[in-house]
């Protein structure tokens, strides 16, 4: 009997912002679903645009051969978007959704283990989007 390699594709998210927030993104997370798996804080403090990229780039290098990255960025303007895009043009396996929030955090946890990994940043940013409403107390 021959054992063949079981291939562990899996779908990782690194959340890159400026400060601490990636960090307090991912803890939030952890309070709701418990210890989460696959999923990377990127901050810009007391960073370099290229060590941002490299930092980036070093988790990625971590995975495994099949696993694919959604890079959750604050936003694009900034050193953050900056240097994901830089890691998002030389990668097949990176997709990047900006405008982080807890809810799309939350969604990810959700969906990357049942939404394909080409499909699935359009879903978070559809969650990510639909979550921020302007609430006036006078029309409830």
């Amino acid at each position: 009997m021959t054992q063949t390699a079981v291939s562990t594709k899996m779908i990782s998210a690194i959340v890159v912002t400026h400060g601490r927030l990636a960090q307090e993104f991912i803890a939030t997370a952890q309070k709701i679903y418990g210890n989460v798996k696959g999923v990377y804080a990127v901050s810009n403090d007391d960073s370099t645009p290229q060590s941002l990229v490299s930092e980036v780039d070093a988790i990625i290098e971590s995975g495994g051969p099949d696993d694919s990255f959604v890079i959750m960025v604050d936003f694009l303007g900034g050193s953050c978007g900056h240097a994901t895009l830089s890691v998002e043009r030389r990668r097949r396996n990176v997709r990047i959704v900006s405008g982080v929030n807890l809810p799309m955090l939350l969604a990810f946890l959700n969906k990357r283990a049942d939404v394909s990994f080409e499909r699935l940043p359009a879903e978070l940013a559809s969650r990510g989007r639909d979550s921020i409403h302007a609430v006036d107390n006078d029309q409830l």
